[in-house]
This record gives C-alpha cells, sequence and structure tokens, in this order.
C-alpha cells in the first residue's frame, strides 16, 4: 500500500514538473495541457499554467 501510495505522488509531481518545464517548447503537449489540465491546474495555483499561458502569448 505505502509502494502505491509513493507512485501516486512521484507521478503526480511529474505531471505538474511536466506542465511547468517541458509543455511550454513542445506545441502539441502545450496545446493539451491549456485545454485539459490547466482548468483542473488553476484550482491548485495560477502559477503551475503561467509558462504555457506566456509561451502562446496569452
Amino acid at each position: 500500500m505505502r509502494n502505491l501510495i509513493g507512485l501516486l505522488v512521484v507521478l503526480a509531481a511529474a505531471f505538474l514538473l511536466v506542465g511547468i518545464y517541458v509543455a511550454p517548447n513542445q506545441p502539441e503537449l502545450r496545446a493539451w495541457y491549456r485545454d485539459n489540465a490547466c482548468v483542473h491546474l488553476d484550482k491548485l495555483s495560477a502559477k503551475i499554467c503561467e509558462p504555457i499561458r506566456k509561451a502562446d502569448g496569452a
């Protein structure tokens, strides 16, 4: 059970880090994060999707 929780934490952290550092440089990934993930990530913090919005010029 502890391994499963640890895996979920690592996956969530990876999802956030990809959104912050990788997605702004990849047009297809950036569009997916902007359209699908940022709606939910903005509930946590608006700063998570800020690099994606800057890369789009919005």
